[in-house]
């Protein structure tokens, strides 16, 4: 299983760095863009961009949702195009032995 993971992430995958707490660490993840503030109408565009993310489940390769603290960060573009931004882990969406899906925001 994992190496179709690794194969997935090839493919769709993209570079995001996870914060957890000194050290940073690399992983690759798909990023989906839940919410694009460019769509959003200008009187409330106030509201901060919320996106997924789906990583390995894995402490060394993604992010393993057992050592998930919502006062960790991500740096990942808000929109697709812009700038890398730092990003709060928000919750889990979902997490099995393969894959974990977290929002951040």
């Amino acid at each position: 299983m994992t190496a179709g993971r690794a194969a997935f992430l090839a493919a769709f995958g993209q570079p995001i760095v996870y914060q957890p707490g000194t050290l940073d660490r690399a992983v690759t993840a798909i990023v989906k863009y839940v919410q694009d503030d460019a769509t959003v109408d200008p009187i409330v565009r106030h509201r901060s961009p919320k996106v997924h993310i789906k990583v390995g489940n894995d402490a060394v390769l993604g992010i393993a949702a057992a050592e998930f603290d919502s006062s960790q960060t991500v740096t990942v573009p808000p929109r697709p195009g812009a700038a890398a931004r730092t990003m709060h882990l928000a919750r889990i969406v979902k997490a099995n032995g393969i894959w974990a899906t977290y929002e951040c925001h």
